[in-house]
Order: structure tokens, then C-alpha cells, then sequence
């Protein structure tokens, strides 16, 4: 009994239970879980400059200071809120092995959700153009413009999951895959467009247990080695943006948002797009679409507002709302 006790007491130091509890990660597989338990922790032990920090260390008025602290940093809210959530995780593992408790309440104070005002989409024609962008000669920038639109048409893929894509997974024309982060499995048939992509880059995949030329290892050095080609994937796609003219940053996630505004204006109900996508629940999806709406809800509410005030939609009004539709759709969302 006083071992367990003892055992207790030392876990109870945030970063001896971090570092099993990665360690146990690790093992399994889960790098990306394990390094942002890491990152989220030595955040929080900057903040607080005391290397011994315990759970019982933890209230509500020293998370909330902690959230002040990184916004005044220029930390985005999504940001913040990933750093609150991997904390929150590392409390509820702690507890479920009986290593602590956790007051009811900790984090009712911090910002835990999903800010959608960052918009992350694109209108379908900045798509066609990306396509048709003349990049002959600079062969690292067409590999990421390809690799970007085999995100967009195996219906917005996450760049984590094209990578891993094995040749054992493409049969008869049907991709069947695992998506890293929830473990679903995904069946994705794959159009002319998306087999041509992967045609042109087999002979450089030559050899490889991967569809596409981009990892080499698996496990830990695996894991790296995605970090980094992520790195440059999203430093060529921000050259490609320039090139494009974008407001919008194109970046590893705007594929699959994309993909899932363009599915949403079509009118492909919420419940196929979440599923198409392998979202662990219609939730998830609606924060996708929240942060790209806004625009078509303004003109189906000023379309509805025309119903009920007479003489309102003159055909003046009109064409200055044809006018307005025009220059909008000129602009896209971009």
C-alpha cells in the first residue's frame, strides 16, 4: 500500500506522468500524440517556471492567466485551445489510472472549442486555376500543387493520410485506408484525375511499400520524416498562393476544407459529407462550414426578407443584386 502511495506521489508531478505516458505512445505508434503532450506541457511549465508542477497545482485562475498570456503572445484561439485540450487530456488520463483528481470545473474557463472565423476554403475555381498554373521547370513546387489536388479528389484526404497511402491499399480502382487520427477505415474511388496523379509519380515510387515518393521510413523516424515534408509541403503551397495571387493561404488543411465547401453548396447533406470525410461525428463537420457560410446566409436571409416587404425587390434593387452576385463571384472566397 505505501509503495502505491509512493508511486502515486511521484506521478503526481505533471512531467513524470507525461514522460510515461509518452513513452507508452511512442510504443504504440502514436508520435504525433505523444509530441503534442510534450509541447503542450513544456508550454505551460515555461509559463509557470516551476519544473515540479503538480496536478493539485492546477485551478481554474492560473489556466486562465495561462490562456491571457498566450493570446497577449499573438497565439491564435485554435492554438490556445489545442494546448487547453492536450492539457485537459493529460488530466483525464492521469485520472482514469487513479493518479489524481480533478476538480469539476478546471477548465470551464478556458477556451477548449473551435474557432471557424479563420477561414480555410477556397471556391473551386482557384482550384482550376492551381490546375492549370504553367509550372514546368520547378519540379518542387509541381509536386506540391499535385499533391494538393489528390488531396482535393480523393475527397479531401489529410495530408498525414496521402503520404502514408499504400500500394496494398489502391485495388481495382478504390482506395481503402485507415485516417491516423480516429482510426476509421475510408473507401475512396479514384477518378481519372486522381489516377493520373498517381500514374505520373509510381515511377518515382518505384520500390516503395508507399503509393507516392514522399516517406521512406516508418515508426519514430518515420513520424520526423512527415514532420518535415510537411514543412516544406506548406512552405511551397504559401510560394504557390503568391503565384496565384490568394488572399488565402493555401495550406494542408484548405484541400479538405475545400473539398467539403464545395460538397456543401452542391447540396450533398452534412451527414454524407461527414461521413465522405471520416469525421467522428456531424459536429466536426458543421465547424468545417461554419467558417464559409456566413456569405450565402446573408443572400438566402435578404432573399427572404424580399417575401415580406413589398415594393423591396424593385428591379433596381435587383440588378444591384446581380451586380453585387457578380462581383462575388469574380472575387470568390478566396
Amino acid at each position: 500500500m505505501r509503495q502505491t502511495n509512493k508511486r502515486k506521489e511521484q506521478m503526481n508531478t505533471l512531467i513524470t506522468f507525461v514522460s510515461s505516458l509518452s513513452e507508452e505512445l511512442e510504443q504504440s505508434g502514436r508520435h504525433g500524440t505523444a509530441r503534442a503532450y510534450y509541447s503542450s506541457l513544456n508550454r505551460l511549465l515555461e509559463f509557470t517556471g516551476n519544473q515540479q508542477l503538480t496536478f493539485s497545482d492546477l485551478t481554474p485562475g492560473l489556466l486562465k492567466c495561462y490562456e491571457q498570456l498566450l493570446l497577449a503572445e499573438g497565439c491564435k484561439r485554435n492554438t490556445v485551445s489545442l494546448y487547453m485540450r492536450m492539457l485537459r487530456s493529460i488530466c483525464n488520463q492521469a485520472v482514469s489510472r487513479d493518479i489524481t483528481r480533478i476538480p469539476a470545473g478546471l477548465f470551464d474557463e478556458v477556451f477548449t472549442g473551435t474557432d471557424s472565423s479563420e477561414k480555410r476554403a477556397v471556391n473551386p475555381a482557384v482550384i482550376r486555376r492551381l490546375r492549370e498554373l504553367d509550372l514546368q521547370g520547378n519540379s518542387t513546387l509541381e509536386t506540391a500543387r499535385d499533391l494538393f489536388l489528390l488531396s482535393f479528389y480523393l475527397r479531401g484526404i489529410p495530408f498525414v493520410d496521402l503520404i502514408r497511402l499504400r500500394k496494398s491499399d489502391l485495388s481495382r480502382g478504390m482506395l481503402r485506408y485507415r485516417r491516423s487520427k480516429t482510426g476509421r477505415l475510408l473507401t475512396v474511388a479514384v477518378e481519372p484525375c486522381a489516377q493520373e496523379i498517381l500514374r505520373k509519380y509510381a515511377a518515382k515510387a518505384a520500390g516503395s511499400m508507399y503509393l507516392l515518393p514522399v516517406l521512406s521510413k516508418e515508426g519514430k523516424r518515420g513520424y520526423r520524416q512527415y514532420q518535415n515534408a510537411l514543412r516544406r509541403y506548406n512552405l511551397h503551397l504559401h510560394r504557390l498562393s503568391a503565384l496565384l495571387g490568394l488572399k488565402t493561404h493555401l495550406t494542408s488543411y484548405v484541400a479538405r476544407h475545400s473539398w467539403a465547401t464545395a460538397a456543401y453548396r452542391q447540396g450533398i447533406p452534412v451527414a454524407v459529407i461527414s461521413e465522405s470525410l471520416g469525421h467522428s461525428s456531424e459536429k466536426v463537420t458543421y465547424t468545417y462550414l461554419a467558417s464559409f457560410d456566413n456569405r450565402t446566409l446573408s443572400r438566402a436571409n435578404r432573399k427572404i426578407i424580399d417575401l415580406v416587404l413589398p415594393g423591396r425587390n424593385t428591379q433596381s434593387q435587383a440588378n444591384k443584386f446581380k451586380k453585387s452576385a457578380c462581383n462575388f463571384q469574380k472575387s470568390g472566397y478566396d
